[in-house]
């Protein structure tokens, strides 16, 4: 079914959302202000999700998309809005979400953070198989639009100039890789997933080992500005002992918490902490212990028996979140004074602040939006909470 209406605001994930005889529609690639032609392809009582047929009266913020993959590749949201709008209404969903969820007052949510590029700053790119089988040589692309289908592109305007060469090269995958992950160092060459290698990424000053097959994030002068806004923090907090949970290579404890006298890092991926004692070493920062492993069961394990005042909690999960038990220990156990909590999906993030919330011990003191992945739906979001 087609149906007219026009696009009040954008909502989280890049949507522009409308109204049909007062139902939520939810039309993808439109703009607020908007009067939109649209087909409804999945309806429920409550609202409805519609592709994008025509824009009948155009939004005087629309701008062509630079990318000529964007109607098949779909990995951005935002390539057809000004990036100073794009970061707008992300601010704005920030706020929405708090509001809605937490019934938080949407001024404690600050300005929304950005790092010099909008295009240009991945150093990280994930490609993917094609319906070829076999390991004969094959050019790999992105997911589709359609969450099925693999897309072959000349190249990716969000990676780096020095990944460029992999999207047309042919790369040969092992019998059962669907996909690979290509990395560069501080010097521009490229590591991918099938071969482990240590090498070094620079975040500002600091130079930090990684492993291929493990985590570091992908857009560096975003990764330095978290680390300084977390450092202000635990410089302001003075704490004596610092946790790291999900501290991949130990990035964040040693951008912001060095001068910290205890410091611990949790970690479930091997190929992260074969890293993290090198690099404490390299960098000549004593460090109090590593604990391998999963996180929601190595974490209670230590602090219970090991409780200490003036204790800072930070958590980078992944997209994922944090296992339910762990927030529910939070949730119930003081453990620390203060809490970080980075998150890379802002409805993930909701949902474990809720729980964490819930037990009555902890009220969020800070909220900072920071625009790591621009031109895509994603938000990253830095949430301070401290004990009531």
């Amino acid at each position: 079914m087609n149906v007219e209406l026009t696009i009040e605001k954008l909502v989280f994930g890049g949507d522009g959302l409308g109204f049909i005889d007062k139902k939520a529609c939810f039309v993808e690639g439109a703009l607020p202000g908007e009067k939109v032609l649209a087909r409804i392809v999945h309806e429920k009582p409550n609202y409805a999700k519609a592709r994008l047929i025509r824009v009948l009266e155009p939004s005087p913020c629309r701008i062509a998309p630079p990318c000529p993959y964007i109607q098949a590749c779909g990995g951005c949201q935002y390539q057809h809005l000004p990036y100073e709008e794009e970061l707008r209404w992300k601010e704005e969903q920030v706020k929405e979400s708090f509001r809605q969820a937490l019934k938080l007052d949407p001024s404690m949510i600050r300005p929304i953070q950005r790092g010099p590029k909008e295009y240009g700053y991945r150093n990280s790119i994930t490609l993917h198989r094609t319906r070829q089988k076999g390991n004969k040589p094959q050019r790999l692309g992105f997911i589709g639009r359609d969450n099925r289908s693999v897309i072959l592109i000349g190249n990716c305007l969000l990676a780096e100039d020095a990944l460029k060469k992999i999207f047309t090269e042919e790369h040969t995958l092992g019998k059962n890789e669907e996909k690979r992950v290509f990395k560069t160092d501080e010097e521009g060459r490229i590591f991918s997933s099938d071969n482990e290698k240590i090498y070094s990424v620079r975040v500002g000053s600091c130079s930090l080992k990684t492993n291929s097959m493990g985590f570091f994030q992908n857009n560096l002068a975003v990764t330095e500005l978290i680390a300084e806004q977390l450092e202000a923090w635990v410089r302001e907090t003075g704490p004596v002992r610092f946790l790291d949970l999900y501290s991949g290579v130990g990035t964040f404890s040693l951008l912001a918490a060095s001068a910290v006298p205890e410091i611990h890092c949790f970690e479930e991926n091997p190929y992260s902490m074969s890293c993290v004692e090198k690099n404490f070493k390299a960098l000549g920062v004593p460090l109090g212990g590593i604990h391998p492993g999963k996180v929601e069961k190595r974490f209670p394990a230590f602090i219970l028996p090991h409780r200490k005042e003036k204790t800072f909690v930070f958590l980078d999960p992944p997209r994922q979140g944090i296992a339910s038990s762990l927030a529910e220990f939070f949730s119930k156990e003081n453990v620390a004074e203060n809490i970080v909590y980075l998150a890379c999906d802002l409805q993930i993030l909701i949902r474990d602040l809720k729980t964490i919330l819930a037990g009555g011990g902890y009220t969020i003191r800070d909220i900072i939006p920071f625009d790591m992945f621009p031109r895509t739906k994603h938000i990253e979001v830095l949430v301070w909470l401290t004990r009531t």
